[in-house]
């Protein structure tokens, strides 16, 4: 009773919260409004082939994964604020570069800004939230914060295919410039003081990727895997399944589960409960993607099939914000960023590992044995976090 009551005297929904909740979504809502018409753009005005679309695209993730370290040491050196501003103006500016490239080097170059600036904003972000939600809210404020990127996810590629559809290519770009320069507003306003470390650090490994952060990582990883999977591959098994594309309704069913659980997830966070929450997560996340892959052996297979997808979503917008706590309870506050930026890579790994792997394995054998495996990898994650990971967290957490 007593947390509850300092709880609710705690206000969540500051104006510094509100601030950094709009400069994220319109940051993701630029992003998403870009993602699904660019193979368009690069095909029809570059005249690149199917191949070569991929490979310019894909440059983005690389830059993304390998800036992350270093933008973490530079957020946990120096002002985190205004490190997010001017990368985020940096990011804003990127789309610029597309609308003026006139070649495929340029166009190329500002691929790898564009992913170097997006990934080096989301390090920074991820750390200046903790600096700015209250102690007693995290879980909670995390749960919401992520809802930003979830709704911007939504709303932007379908806003993105409706602008490609009736409008010139540029008009996605200066849309993307505009909403980019509102969120760079937003982020100006912010306000978070400077959390300087007790004494001056020699410069270590530590300093940009948290090595206490590494077994949780891993565990991460893994479920970042069956995610990659079923983003990539569920269009294609919807395919097989009815002649036709369901997945859209499928991505609409698993965002509602995924809206639900962050709000509740990161209450329970809260409350101490963040391994039973997370364990509950990968459990269920397991059960979910077994459903989908025999789904079609089940009657009433169209229902089952959204039935795992809402489910999905419930168990990863569990996993999510729960993670992201853990990473920030296993640092001091001069290594927040490190933390973001463990969290994120372990995710971006394992992203890329299910992609490349669910494409050999359908290859291979099928689309279903890409869930069946998805599943396993699941449930690997969670035996490693009931053996390893609940006693490692309950002997290094920091708070």
């Amino acid at each position: 009773m007593q947390f509850w009551s300092l709880r609710k005297r705690v206000p969540l929904w500051t104006g510094n919260f509100i601030c950094i909740w709009a400069s994220n979504f319109l940051l993701f809502f630029s992003f998403y409004l870009l993602m699904p018409t660019l193979p368009f753009y690069l095909i029809d005005n570059h005249h690149l082939t199917n191949t070569q679309a991929g490979v310019v695209i894909s440059l983005y993730v690389i830059a993304s994964i390998l800036v992350k370290p270093f933008t973490a040491f530079a957020a946990d050196t120096f002002n985190r604020k205004h490190i997010y501003v001017m990368l985020y103006f940096l990011f804003i500016a990127s789309f610029a570069g597309y609308i003026f490239a006139a070649s495929i080097a340029f166009l190329i170059f500002i691929r790898i800004v564009h992913g170097l600036s997006f990934g080096s904003v989301m390090t920074t972000s991820n750390a200046l939230v903790i600096d700015i939600l209250p102690r007693l809210r995290q879980g909670e404020g995390l749960g919401y914060f992520g809802l930003s990127g979830t709704i911007a996810m939504a709303v932007g590629p379908l806003i993105g295919l409706l602008i490609y559809d009736n409008f010139d290519f540029s008009m996605i770009f200066y849309g993307a410039l505009i909403s980019g320069a509102i969120g760079c507003v937003f982020a100006f306003f912010i306000k978070a003081r400077h959390l300087r470390p007790h004494k001056k650090e020699p410069i270590t490994i530590d300093r940009f990727f948290l090595l206490k952060g590494i077994p949780i990582g891993i565990n991460y990883l893994l479920l970042a895997i069956p995610y990659a999977m079923l983003t990539t591959y569920i269009a294609i098994h919807s395919r097989i399944l009815w002649q036709n594309n369901n997945s859209g309704i499928f991505f609409i069913v698993m965002s509602v589960g995924l809206i639900i659980s962050r709000i509740f997830a990161g209450k329970n966070a809260d409350r101490g409960k963040i391994l039973e929450t997370i364990k509950a997560g990968i459990i269920l996340a397991s059960i979910s993607l077994f459903l989908l892959a025999f789904s079609d052996k089940m009657p009433y297979t169209m229902l089952m099939y959204y039935i795992s997808a809402f489910f999905i979503g419930i168990a990863y917008g569990v996993i999510f914000p729960s993670f992201n706590v853990m990473f920030v309870h296993l640092a001091p506050h001069n290594r927040r960023a490190a933390a973001s930026s463990t969290y994120l890579i372990s995710w971006d790994m394992g992203i890329g590992i299910g992609i490349v792997l669910g494409g050999k394995i359908i290859d291979a054998i099928n689309v279903q044995s890409v869930f069946i495996v998805g599943g396993a990898a699941a449930v690997l994650s969670a035996i490693c976090f009931i053996a390893v990971c609940m006693e490692y967290f309950e002997k290094n957490k920091l708070r």
